[in-house]
């Protein structure tokens, strides 16, 4: 048995000092030129606009519907514009906008979570700082509520069942119940 490791050793051995030479002389020529690409190929990426999340705008939701890949269905209330999206995996998120534009709510429910980063934007860190606070029971049934002065959110997971919902008090138009929007 220690022939056999012998043996690879010896190979792997003679295959870095063989190619070490071409592969060095490689990495190091070909590295700046494959830096200016990498640099190239993600300079438009940062021109895109973001997708919408709380605090953002009516620009936003279009392109959530093309990066989910979801079919997009909004309906005008009175005080508010609903956007419903469909996810191909069968996830359903609603985004909630003001007359004004701004994204004050969003919800979720499906067999996946969603990318809360994503769906919470600039307040994403508040979310990751109130959740970090707070304890979380072991099992099954996992349960969050987060009940702050600039951001509120109650999550649900099961096993394949994910639902949730959060806004932004300050954005929430005059007149709108938040029960109603769940």
């Amino acid at each position: 048995m220690s022939g056999v490791s012998t043996n690879i050793q010896g190979f792997l051995a003679s295959c870095e000092s063989s190619h070490s030479s071409e592969l060095g002389q490689y990495v190091t020529l070909d590295f700046p030129r494959l830096a200016l690409w990498g640099l190239a190929l993600c300079t438009p990426c940062l021109a895109l606009p973001a997708w919408a999340h709380l605090g953002g705008d009516a620009a936003t939701v279009e392109a959530d519907r093309q990066m989910f890949h979801a079919d997009l269905n909004s309906t005008a209330m009175q005080l508010y514009t609903r956007h419903d999206l469909r996810t191909e995996s069968g996830v359903q998120l609603h985004e909630y906008q003001t007359p004004s534009g701004a994204v004050f709510a969003v919800s979720w429910h499906g067999p996946l979570p969603p990318d809360l980063s994503q769906l919470f934007g600039s307040y994403y860190q508040r979310f990751q700082a109130a959740a970090a606070s707070t304890q979380v029971r072991p099992g099954m049934h996992r349960e969050l509520s987060i009940a702050a002065t600039d951001l509120v959110m109650h999550s649900v997971a099961r096993t394949r069942a994910y639902q949730g919902f959060a806004y932004v008090p300050s954005l929430v138009p005059a007149g709108v119940a938040i029960r109603d929007l769940q």
